[in-house]
């Protein structure tokens, strides 16, 4: 793609772009009336046939303008890498949908895949961090009612679960705050798998006593519903509108595919993982994610730390990819920040801190 003339280049920019906002054929003469170029028509007609043979481009029917192929998506992608960047005020947008207390995983996941489609007209997901790799920062347990305590799960990167734990016997304030104590020093640090089937031992001093061991039992099974690795979707629904207006008579089994393909989780995360082999930062599937019947779109994916996170948006092969590359990376950027300690600023502070940060 690189060794394509710089005018070839320059064309299949405009037919992508042109296609994307307009979802029309592209002739020549419109090439020539955007540019301007000091070549004849023969000429431009010449360079896209060029790229029409080497399928970058193709015609919808014998006389028409020529409809960018998944080759050519792909080339544009490429070039956009380097370009795309969100405004200041879709920044603050972002960072402002955040909550900046103690971190909600669930919630971020869900709020961070509803920016991702809002932001893009497409559908959003988000993969949390992996659960096995996730460490134990502390437990919370406080009295709420007689006999009835809440227990508050929270790791390295916020709160991950939550529940109620049922007291044999009614324990004070002062008592629970004791056995939170003795839980929090003994297991902070250790990982959350390590913690689901920790076998306590009598030998360690208060382990022994029963409101510890129902505090331990209710902690290992709020962490196994943690331990199977999710996704959160979001504004599937806004794909049917552009399958619709540009795919009439394939919208409905197209959307069909793609929700198949979201329904079964896990095949997804699957199918994910063998799109990206292993690759850090965007990946962009165009019309060849390995998923039967997904052809017609496209899935962007970038991942984030910590314990290996991955965040995208699924769209149209005529989606706006500016967009979308730079709202992935944008908000990917964004979420590996808040899942640090370290997230407790305004929004302004971290509008203010991207701004000094970025070269001049």
């Amino acid at each position: 793609m690189k060794g394509l003339p710089e005018r070839q280049r320059l064309i299949l920019k405009e037919i992508v772009d042109r296609y994307i906002r307009l979802h029309e054929p592209v002739s020549s003469r419109m090439i020539l009336e955007d540019y301007g170029l000091e070549v004849s028509s023969a000429t431009v007609r010449n360079d896209m046939n060029d790229l029409e043979a080497a399928g970058f481009i193709a015609k919808p029917y014998s006389s028409s303008g020529r409809v960018p192929t998944q080759q050519g998506y792909q080339f544009f992608v490429e070039w956009l890498l380097d370009l795309s960047e969100l405004t200041r005020e879709d920044r603050v947008e972002i960072v402002e949908a955040y909550e900046t207390q103690q971190l909600d995983v669930e919630q971020t996941m869900r709020q961070t895949a509803f920016l991702l489609g809002n932001m893009t007209g497409c559908a959003g997901f988000v993969i949390p961090p992996r659960p096995a790799e996730t460490k134990l920062e502390r437990v919370v347990l406080f009295k709420v009612a007689h006999r009835l305590a809440f227990l508050l799960i929270v790791s390295d990167i916020g709160i991950v679960e939550h529940g109620y734990v049922n007291l044999e016997e009614d324990l004070s304030p002062d008592e629970l705050t004791r056995i939170m104590a003795l839980i929090n020093e003994t297991l902070r640090g250790i990982h959350l798998a390590d913690i689901r089937s920790l076998s306590l031992e009598d030998s360690l001093e208060g382990w022994y006593e029963r409101p510890v061991r129902q505090a331990m039992l209710v902690l290992g099974r709020l962490l196994q519903h943690r331990m199977h690795r999710s996704v959160q979707f979001e504004g599937l629904l806004n794909l049917t509108v552009p399958l619709q207006n540009v795919v009439p008579e394939h919208a409905m089994s197209h959307f069909s595919h793609l929700s198949r393909a979201v329904e079964d989780k896990s095949a997804f995360i699957d199918a994910l993982a063998e799109a990206r082999h292993q690759r850090k930062g965007i990946v962009a599937s165009i019309g060849d994610f390995p998923f039967e019947g997904m052809d017609a779109f496209s899935v962007i994916s970038c991942d984030y730390r910590p314990h290996a996170g991955i965040l995208g948006i699924i769209g149209p092969l005529w989606m706006d990819y500016g967009r979308a590359l730079s709202t992935a990376s944008y908000l990917a950027n964004r979420l590996e920040t808040l899942l640090t300690p370290s997230h407790l600023r305004t929004a302004e502070d971290w509008i203010e801190s991207d701004e000094e940060a970025a070269p001049a």
